[in-house]
């Protein structure tokens, strides 16, 4: 899912990317093949214990561009940088704390152009499902992870974020060969001091977010010689329940900013309810893992933007100011 920098929601990783998602990695390339024979996708490897250890430090960089630049492209682009440590108390089970940096390419004369992330505190389960009982030779893949995001980032700072959780289940099931489809459900629910941002022009904070993502993938080389190719695309959508705004009705003079507004001269101008938004959005990306399974490269084509454009329902496929290319290298050891 395209995600700017200054993005108020924490942004939902798309089914490629992301350090918290299934991601490329593993620890030898044998068991490749055997393991896509089973219906278990090679990438999932950062979600199970590596043989040997109980821990795991990956990484990750992203280029993130927006598909359509304007003429001087700097305030279009920016990198991401990822570290993750994860620790496994149980086969099926790992706990981990991420850490994200973002790099833009235009920042004011006092900034570096440097901004942290939220840092993220979770947890993830694994629950195989066998399907045999059904008269079905097929493993139902079921991944539970829970998150919490702490405010270090200059968004939730300037929003002031006390705490975001979020609850993830993500299913995925080999269809045939080496198809696999699935689907992931997000609730994710922010804790603000306030109901709105700050200033006149002040929007309503998001308060609570519902997402669904079914995806597809098909792998179309799977080789302990050359690695693994994946192709793969999804369809993104979510309802966004704002804080409920506060009706000048209800404010005092002592509450209103000196010698600018009166509660008298606001009456009837505001509303108690809550706004419920909705997005859109898909990914369609390729990626291929080295032999090793230690080291993958991403390239996707993300977008997602509101459903509602000027008072009525508009899709776009192709937008000017949402839809990014994203090139991701990712890496674990």
């Amino acid at each position: 899912m395209s995600s700017s920098p200054a993005t108020a929601v924490a942004a939902q990783p798309s089914t490629a990317t992301g350090l918290d998602t299934p991601a490329p990695g593993g620890d030898t390339a044998a068991g490749t093949t055997a393991a896509l024979a089973v219906g278990l996708d090679p990438r999932d490897a950062l979600r199970r214990r590596p043989s040997g250890k109980s821990w795991r430090v990956a990484g990750e960089g992203q280029y993130r561009s927006l598909l359509v630049t304007d003429e001087d492209p700097a305030n279009d682009r920016y990198l991401l940088y990822r570290l993750q440590g994860s620790y496994f108390p149980l086969p099926w089970l790992s706990v981990f704390a991420r850490l994200g940096l973002f790099q833009r390419f235009v920042a004011s004369e006092d900034e570096s152009g440097f901004r942290l992330e939220d840092t993220v505190l979770g947890a993830t389960a694994e629950q195989p499902v066998s399907l045999a009982r059904w008269g079905w030779d097929r493993t139902l893949l079921l991944s539970h992870t829970l998150r919490a995001f702490l405010p270090t980032s200059f968004v939730s700072s300037q929003q002031d974020l006390y705490l975001a959780g979020e609850w993830t289940t993500r299913a995925q099931l080999r269809i045939w060969d080496q198809l696999v489809a699935g689907a992931r459900g997000t609730v994710h629910y922010r804790f603000h001091e306030y109901a709105e941002q700050a200033g006149p022009g002040g929007a309503t904070l998001p308060r609570l977010v519902v997402s669904a993502r079914p995806f597809v993938e098909y792998t179309v080389l799977a080789s302990e010689r050359w690695g693994t190719l994946t192709f793969g695309g999804d369809l993104y959508g979510d309802e966004t329940l704002d804080y409920p705004s506060r009706d000048p009705d209800t404010l005092s003079a002592a509450e209103l900013p000196p010698g600018t507004l009166t509660a008298a001269s606001l009456r009837g101008a505001g509303s108690s309810d809550s706004f419920l938004t909705p997005h859109f959005g898909y990914d369609l990306y390729g990626v291929y893992t080295l032999p090793n399974r230690h080291l993958s490269v991403v390239l996707s084509l993300e977008q997602n933007g509101n459903v509602v454009r000027y008072g009525e329902p508009r899709l776009y496929f192709i937008h000017r100011d949402q839809t990014e290319l994203v090139l991701a290298v990712s890496g674990n050891y």
